[in-house]
């Protein structure tokens, strides 16, 4: 597994949200920043502002959360192999600051994964 899967696959997925109108209506209005930092990888940040969505390498100065993990199980979060919230109340992942930012993120990727 590359050291960049975790931000590829995010980019895929921020790139596969713009076809996708019911996820750009579903992220507008909300504007957070949500940190990725793999203890065995470089850190990434994905970033929403009236229904767009970015992905930027490196680390944002105030993420609205971070989440923390390994690289192998961000992969499969962002895959949708391995389900979040199980993910977090299991410790195999952690989340700093705003966790409803993290859970509406992983709500907007799961609806791409489910549907596409």
């Amino acid at each position: 597994m590359s050291a960049d899967e975790a931000l590829m696959q995010a980019l895929r997925l921020v790139e596969a949200a713009k076809t996708h109108p019911e996820v750009s209506k579903k992220a507008s209005g909300w504007s957070k920043v949500v940190q990725f930092k793999p203890s065995d990888g470089k850190p990434f940040y994905i970033h929403s502002s009236a229904g767009s969505l970015t992905v930027s390498e490196g680390l944002h100065p105030s993420p609205s959360a971070s989440i923390e993990s390994t690289h192998r199980d961000l992969v499969s979060i962002l895959k949708g192999e391995m389900d979040a919230v199980k993910a977090f109340f299991s410790g195999r992942i952690k989340i700093k600051g705003d966790v409803f930012a993290a859970q509406e993120l992983n709500s907007l990727f799961s609806s791409l994964l489910k549907g596409g």
